[in-house]
């Protein structure tokens, strides 16, 4: 770690925005909805990011790992790299901290990926997805880590169930919070097990690149504060519960974070004001309108993640 600080450092040229990062976990989704801790970022400040041509005093022989599932991967948002099943594109995150910082980057994201899939081949990507662990070796730098959403069906479930997929006015029932699926003590104990979990891959990653920086990135806020919209459309007495379980399941990545005492991006904080219900969403609804993937971030919240964990790289 000592290593990628000191290379990097001194190269950076712009301050980076650091508001959605912690390394404390004592704020963020966990606590009440507020405007407070609202990310200074806006559409256009996102385009005005730190240039993405490497620079040549930078250490292209530092190592940069990337795991995580779609929220990572970005499909939609650029050109498809790597394996079809993946639908990785050019424009996620990880390539963006690659352009800012000069690293190498190894990107093993991998949409549909379950915190399982660290370990063992993502066999319903295709063929030759490995487990994402094995991109890892002594001599890597970074590791950034965004995984859980998938697991047991959560986000998937929590998007078919909250919100009006079908479009035919179906969730005028109310079928969200009153789903079995989403019974509080069953809820209760699958967040905490998001934690662990997390916390647990933190230490798988440090087990195979013991020297490497670790930084969890967290999920964004998807729901909006009040009602609905035509872009997310779901009952009105449910909008607060599926915003709710929207920010646990943020909440729980930051716990297991928290737990492994390694950083934090906070990409609920990030996000603030730009739901896919917002005026300048940063995440996409049903329907996408610009390149992107349904109920998936754009290209501004990738910038947004790129310009934090770069900085946390800075500072070390």
């Amino acid at each position: 770690m000592s290593r990628l600080r000191g290379c990097v450092a001194a190269g950076l040229v712009a301050v980076l925005a650091l508001a959605g990062c912690s390394t404390d976990g004592d704020d963020g989704p966990d606590g009440p909805d507020s405007k407070a801790g609202a990310s200074p970022r806006s559409s256009e400040a996102a385009s005005e990011s730190p240039t993405a041509t490497p620079r040549p005093d930078l250490r292209p022989d530092l190592r940069y790992v990337a795991l995580g599932d779609s929220f990572t991967a970005a499909p939609g948002v650029g050109k498809q790299v790597g394996p079809a099943g993946c639908l990785r594109t050019d424009a996620n995150y990880p390539h963006l901290v690659q352009e800012r910082l000069g690293l190498e980057l190894v990107d093993v994201s991998c949409s549909g990926a379950t915190s399982a899939d660290l370990t063992s081949p993502q066999a319903a990507a295709g063929a030759g997805v490995t487990a994402q662990l094995d991109a890892l070796t002594p001599q890597t730098d970074l590791v950034t880590l965004s995984m859980g959403g998938n697991d047991g069906g959560l986000y998937a479930s929590f998007v078919s169930l909250c919100a009006d997929v079908q479009g035919d006015g179906a969730q005028g029932r109310g079928l969200c919070r009153d789903n079995p699926r989403f019974a509080p003590d069953a809820l209760d104990e699958e967040m905490a097990d998001l934690r662990r979990r997390t916390a647990a891959s933190v230490a798988a990653v440090q087990e195979r690149a013991p020297q490497a920086q670790v930084v969890v990135v967290g999920y964004p806020q998807v729901v909006p504060v009040g009602e609905s919209c035509h872009q997310l459309p779901m009952v009105d007495d449910d909008v607060a519960f599926a915003r709710s379980v929207n920010r646990r399941l943020a909440g729980a990545l930051k716990g297991g974070a928290k737990a492994a005492g390694v950083s934090y991006v906070d990409a609920w904080r990030l996000s603030e004001g730009h739901d896919a219900c917002s005026e300048d969403p940063w995440v996409a609804g049903l329907r996408p309108e610009r390149p992107g993937f349904p109920v998936h971030p754009y290209a501004e919240l990738h910038v947004a993640i790129a310009d934090a964990v770069a900085g946390l790289v800075a500072d070390g």
